[in-house]
């Protein structure tokens, strides 16, 4: 007898085998992720001369920025923090490569872009990791949840009074110092989730 498709027997069992579930479509890149995503592998798609200028601009702005407000960020923790300490890591590495100078050449230019494009990518994990949601004073949307689709990072206000949202925030926090992402995202759908109902359900009383 042949083989039913759907089952993992030969005939006579009726075991069904589920079909592979579809991947999830991944999260839509930002701007500045786009950027950075682009450098990284600059080697695949060479840009034309003025799209190198135009990379090298946005990643020297971007570097110069966050790496100030990740400095900034961390420079109340203790010293020996390990937030810290990676932190201001990446910070000198990602200046270090503001010192590189592209030469006179294409091949020097696109080796610069590259390299810039590593320390705008480290860069932004901190600022994913640290939810840094301002960049030179500059409102900016909150940071996404980094390896994961989803709802972006909630940012409380400074005055926010709920003590479920800090404790859930803290917990968010938590998981993604273990770079547990899955965690990450799963209590930040659940502070969107009390932060929809619970504060409704009050704002109605």
């Amino acid at each position: 007898m042949p083989p039913y498709p759907l089952t993992g027997n030969a005939g006579g069992g009726l075991t069904r085998v589920p079909p592979p579930r579809p991947r999830p479509r991944p999260r839509p890149r930002t701007g500045i992720e786009e950027v950075i995503h682009e450098a990284v592998t600059v080697e695949r798609c060479l840009p034309a001369p003025a799209r190198a200028d135009a990379l090298s601009e946005q990643l020297l702005a971007y570097i110069r920025a966050t790496a100030t407000a990740v400095e900034a960020a961390v420079s109340g923790r203790p010293a020996g923090d390990p937030v810290r300490e990676d932190a201001l890591t990446v910070v000198r590495e990602a200046r270090a490569r503001l010192g590189l100078t592209a030469g006179d050449g294409y091949v020097s230019a696109v080796i610069r872009i590259r390299s810039l494009g590593r320390g705008a990518e480290a860069l932004l994990e901190q600022q994913q990791l640290l939810q840094l949601t301002t960049v030179q004073g500059q409102a900016q949307a909150p940071v996404p949840l980094p390896h994961s689709a989803g709802p972006g990072v909630i940012v409380l206000a400074p005055a926010e009074i709920c003590t479920t949202c800090h404790e859930l925030v803290e917990e968010r926090h938590d998981s993604q110092a273990r770079n547990d992402w899955t965690a990450a995202h799963e209590t930040n759908a659940r502070l969107e989730a009390h932060r929809r109902t619970d504060h409704a359900r009050q704002a109605g009383n």
